[in-house]
């Protein structure tokens, strides 16, 4: 009876080990970032017992969505169930950078330990030291060169006593100081990180015989997202531009990505991927507004109407019964993905990490443009053609002209059309004058008129070593008022645009050459009235 007790003990506690969860130790492989949020996939390889076992991938980030969890499992196996569960007991582990404090604020605590330390011996020696100031007895003193030695010597030590708890106690006070800053930055950290927060992924699974099972998980994270940079290079004007397009990673998920294949993607996984389907689109008179018909309709009346008004569609937009719009749902089809061949770092510090996309060169038409009424300088710019062919996003861009940073912009890919530009900066290559002919330029009377005469001349010379494109661009007042005439006088070329009164002139130079643009415009306006010029 004993045996068959013990025995019967003996295969419960059997069934109740094989049933005990079963902590899996995974690795991140791959790692595909959007524009908002990253898809994660963790391998794993385990080995199970025969039946029912429960499987969990501890201190993961908190902000999974659970409704993308996936997991696949070899075959012989077969998943039961893939749920999560939030620990709050967990933490996840920290990164390296926070370690790295850790490790400089318990040196800094052993440091304080040994300062506090000498501080105390400091103190007793200094107490020891005054406690006995008195030298020699009540009936004999001390010659006078012993005494000299025994003042010297209380003088001396006493001033080094003082001098060295100076210095431990600014040591003291600087190391108070770095720890706290250090503590600061592990705390933004770990708020950043929430440890305290954490999610475990628990899988279910079965199999007839047990053995080893390679596990794949793979779910949704936020707190991940890229952003598009570029580096613009020009070396010469009459070479293409070079275009490094790079895109700045973001991880806040509160997982290290260590050796991971990374895929960058232009997609967006909260896309709303429903079928969309067509309902009868009803048309009616117009009605009076709701306040006011809900004074004739009792309380049942205005609910049904309510309902019924806010669940048609047509075309993607949402539409009330009688054709009032709610929204417009726009929805970008098209996703460009990058596959990076090489295996990145990439810390949960929320920093960003620069990666390279792709290397691309692009013809580019390269031409000055001047406005010397507003600025003498002429600034260097590149048009691209066909730029929708190059496949890029926005982003913020740095320019490079020759081995010189020029500066910032912003390429919005989104408004550039079939074209781009790109300003590449001033270059004092290119000389500018803007003066007005004193003796071209007068104030006369005729009649009851006034007619102001202003006569400009332009001069522009091409210092480059290569001949330059330059579109240079001047104005004339334009009238508003039919008391007001303007007519004008446009010389070397130049095309106005009666309209918004603007001169340009394209101008092709070799180098040293100079060119010299003129023109005049003359307003005549009646007497006694004030013209803005």
């Amino acid at each position: 009876m004993r045996t068959l007790f013990f025995l019967a003990l003996f295969m419960v506690s059997g069934l109740l080990s094989a049933s005990d969860p079963v902590t899996v130790s995974s690795t991140i492989r791959d790692v595909k970032v959007y524009r908002s949020g990253a898809t994660v996939t963790r391998t794993a390889k385990v080995t199970v017992p025969a039946g029912p076992v429960e499987l969990q991938f501890p201190a993961l980030s908190p902000s999974i969505d659970d409704n993308s969890l996936q997991a696949r499992v070899t075959k012989g196996f077969t998943i039961l169930s893939v749920t999560s569960t939030r620990e709050f007991l967990a933490e996840l582990p920290m990164p390296d950078a926070y370690n790295k404090l850790q490790v400089r604020i318990d040196q800094l605590e052993a440091g304080q330990k040994s300062d506090q330390a000498s501080m105390e011996v400091l103190n007793e020696e200094e107490s020891l030291l005054l406690s006995n100031k008195k030298v020699g007895g009540d009936q004999s003193g001390l010659d006078v060169v012993a005494l000299q030695k025994m003042a010297e010597y209380f003088r001396t030590r006493l001033k080094a006593i003082k001098t060295e708890k100076i210095t431990v106690s600014n040591q003291l006070v600087e190391a108070k100081k770095e720890i706290d800053k250090l503590k600061k930055q592990q705390a933004e950290m770990r708020q950043r990180f929430r440890p305290d927060n954490a999610r475990t992924i628990v899988i279910r699974l079965t199999s007839a015989s047990g053995g080893q099972a390679d596990l794949e998980l793979t779910y949704l994270t936020t707190n991940a997202n890229w952003q598009s940079t570029f580096d613009i290079r020009v070396d010469e004007i009459n070479k293409p531009l070079d275009i490094d397009y790079k895109g700045e990673v973001y991880n806040r998920t509160g997982e290290d990505w260590q050796g991971v294949e990374l895929t960058l993607s232009t997609g967006d996984p909260s896309r709303n991927n429903t079928l969309p389907v067509l309902y009868p689109w009803w048309v009616n008179f117009q009605q009076p507004p709701v306040a006011y018909q809900a004074m004739e309709m009792d309380a049942a009346n205005v609910r049904g109407a309510r309902n019924k008004a806010t669940e048609y569609y047509a075309d993607g937009e949402r539409v009330m019964a009688d054709g009032i719009a709610l929204g417009q749902s726009n929805e970008n089809l098209t996703t460009t993905e990058f596959a990076l061949t090489e295996k990145f770092d990439i810390p949960a510090d929320g920093k960003p990490y620069t990666v390279l996309l792709e290397k691309k060169k692009a013809d580019a038409d390269y031409r000055y443009i001047v406005a010397p009424k507003r600025n003498a300088l002429a600034f260097l710019t590149a048009t691209v053609q066909d730029f929708e062919e190059l496949n890029l996003s926005s982003g913020k861009a740095s320019i490079y002209y020759g081995q010189t940073y020029i500066g910032e912009t912003y390429l919005n890919t989104r408004q550039a059309g079939d074209s781009l530009q790109v300003s590449l900066g001033a270059d004092i290559g290119i000389a500018i004058q803007r003066d007005k002919v004193k003796d071209k330029s007068a104030k006369n009377f005729f009649g009851n008129k006034v007619e102001e005469t202003y006569t400009w001349v332009i001069k522009v010379k091409n210092n480059k070593s290569g001949r330059v494109n330059i579109r240079l661009q001047d104005q004339i007042p334009v009238s508003q008022d039919k008391e007001i005439e303007v007519k004008s006088e446009i010389g070397n070329g130049g095309k106005l645009d009666e309209e918004s009164g603007i001169i340009t002139w394209n101008l092709d130079l070799s180098p040293g050459q100079n060119q010299e643009l003129r023109f005049t415009y003359k307003v005549r306006y009646p007497k006694g009235r004030e013209v803005g010029l």
